[in-house]
């Protein structure tokens, strides 16, 4: 799958070489840097996916400046980072109606989030026409087809992921990250949402943040429960059900 391309307008170097680092280790590529000057062109000729943009910029333009004229020339998301900004920016940025906000300094965990939810909203907007007049099962024997997997939107592609393959089903706010062996997906579902989804023989609500596939779980700890790739917290009003779903000897 082609890696997200990402612009970073910011000048301070040392901040925007940290966060070409940050990106590069998170699996995006950094199409240019630039400190604000040249940024508009610099979109135009590298064409990126998403725009990280200072909102302090120092210059002829601010970072509010380049945002409005980002989204009315090229359409394309773009998230503010922050170190400081006083009422009257802060109010001006939000007129520009940007994907997001970050302060710094931000951890890659919020960086990731950041970048993966404004990527998914704006696919969601551009593509609600073909989501409307996409085919549906018409009958019985197509229904029990679908039943084995469900489709996860990246960015312009919809993704088959089996029910086989997920570990885990996170929460995150008003959005639930799919994690499977290799991959995580965010999807536009809220976890309360996911559980009427998945299939409930296979899945079960371990915490209030998390579902888990009881068929991928290596072990159970006294408080978390153990996957391939990692470990999930159990809750203790959560805890009685799940240990009522294996054969314990």
């Amino acid at each position: 799958m082609t890696k997200p391309k990402i612009l970073i307008s910011e000048d301070e170097v040392i901040i925007a070489e940290d966060i070409a680092a940050c990106l590069e280790e998170l699996g995006y590529e950094t199409c240019a840097i630039d400190s604000g000057e040249d940024t508009l062109n610099m979109i135009r000729e590298t064409q990126p996916d998403l725009v990280l943009l200072d909102i302090n910029l120092r210059g002829n333009a601010d970072g509010v400046t380049l945002g409005s004229q980002i989204k009315e020339e090229f359409g394309i998301p773009f998230i503010y980072l922050t170190a400081y900004a006083d009422k009257a920016t802060i109010d001006r940025a939000k007129e520009t109606e940007p994907d997001g906000f970050l302060v710094k300094p931000f951890d890659e965990n919020n960086l990731r989030s950041a970048i993966e939810i404004a990527l998914y909203k704006h696919d969601q907007k551009t593509d609600t026409k073909e989501a409307e007049t996409a085919p549906v099962p018409v009958n019985n024997k197509e229904q029990d087809v679908l039943s084995d997997y469900i489709f996860v939107k990246v960015k312009h592609r919809i993704i088959k992921v089996h029910y086989n393959e997920i570990l885990w089903v996170e929460a995150y706010d008003n959005y639930s990250f799919i994690v499977t062996a290799d991959q995580k997906y965010l999807v536009s579902s809220t976890l309360k949402d996911m559980e009427h989804k998945l299939p409930s023989n296979n899945f079960v609500r371990v915490h209030r943040s998390y579902i888990a596939n009881l068929d991928k779980i290596d072990a159970l700890e006294e408080s978390s429960v153990v996957f391939s790739k990692g470990d999930i917290p159990i809750g203790k009003s959560y805890k009685k059900n799940l240990m009522s779903r294996f054969n314990i000897i």
